[in-house]
């Protein structure tokens, strides 16, 4: 795993993993919040991509693995594709 802070440095595109009982309005109002709270910042010379994937079937249980049975899984993970730093090929002028 890496260390990492993502408030710090800005962003190229989104993806949403949804998994269990989700329907695609609650992950339109998830996108939503997410552009209106700007609590991700995202670079201004690109067009901000929001990839979605949603998959109905709920996680399956293995027996005796360590992973808990529960009724509704919403499980919604914000991959860094890109995150920008100085020094690392950009200049700090296109930050």
């Amino acid at each position: 795993m890496v260390k990492c802070d993502p408030r710090n440095g800005k962003y190229m595109a989104v993806c949403l993993l949804y998994r269990g009982d989700v329907v695609p309005k609650d992950v339109n109002t998830a996108i939503a919040s997410i552009k209106a709270n700007k609590s991700v910042q995202f670079v201004d010379w690109c067009p901000t991509g929001f990839k979605v994937g949603i998959n109905y079937q709920a996680p399956t249980v293995v027996p005796g693995g360590d992973l808990a049975k529960v009724p509704a899984l919403f499980a919604c993970l914000l991959i860094r594709l890109l995150l920008l730093k100085p020094g690392l090929g950009w200049t700090t002028s296109s930050i």
